[in-house]
């Protein structure tokens, strides 16, 4: 029986509309998994091999200051799924979008788009995806009753693995940040209170390298220009 395909845009939402950057997560008839965004500095792309190796690229470098790219380009090996039965989940890639660093929307909504609701102020929502050999019914009552998660959708992948994305809040212990341009482009501010009231345009992700069998973690904020 053929395996219906995953492709899913998602974001997180907050009450009074604003919003993280567009993610948008699909699976290939082989069984690779694929995670993207837009960004400041391009198209980043996340590629889950069916064979375990993984990779990210980063097609972009049109003006976005250096230290918000050391991402580019990595490869590493992701932890094996665990046998049938284990109960357990691999996780492979984890997302935080803390709250108070959301972004005011720059587009309408066109209905398309999976919003997840926003943690409270102080807080953060994450997005992980993780792979198993359970059954969507089986992750189900794993994730939901005994780890408190949310989840967000399932999808059957050849060879007997499922793909699991699912959410949860947490608290978030607001920290701003400025990253400097070096005076070749403007400093970014990342900022909880938005001083200047600009509505944080621009959607960045921060993250190391994963090292073999380990997740991608990444932290998603809203900044804004600044040049002095």
């Amino acid at each position: 029986m053929p395996h219906p395909l995953l492709d899913l845009s998602f974001g997180v939402k907050r009450s009074d509309g604003y919003v993280s950057d567009i993610w948008r997560a699909s699976t290939t008839p082989l069984g690779d998994f694929h995670l993207a965004t837009s960004s400041i500095g391009g198209v980043e792309e996340y590629r889950f091999n069916k064979s375990g190796m993984c990779r990210s690229s980063h097609t972009g470098a049109g003006g976005a200051p250096a230290a918000l790219r050391d991402r580019a380009g990595f490869k590493w090996r992701r932890a094996a799924t665990p046998a049938r039965g284990s109960g357990r989940a691999a996780r492979v890639a984890w997302i935080a979008f803390p709250t108070d660093y959301l972004s005011r929307p720059t587009m309408e909504d066109d209905g398309e788009i999976l919003w997840i609701a926003a943690a409270p102020a102080c807080g953060a929502t994450y997005v992980e995806f993780a792979y198993a050999a359970e059954p969507e019914q089986g992750i189900r009552g794993v994730l939901d009753v005994m780890q408190d998660r949310t989840v967000v959708r399932c999808a059957a992948l050849p060879g007997g693995e499922t793909l699991v994305i699912f959410c949860y809040h947490a608290d978030w212990e607001n920290k701003d940040l400025r990253v400097p341009g070096n005076g070749i482009v403007a400093d970014i501010l990342f900022s909880a209170d938005d001083p200047l009231a600009s509505g944080r345009p621009l959607r960045h992700r921060f993250g190391p390298a994963p090292k073999d069998e380990e997740a991608v973690l990444l932290l998603e904020m809203g900044g804004v220009a600044v040049t002095n």
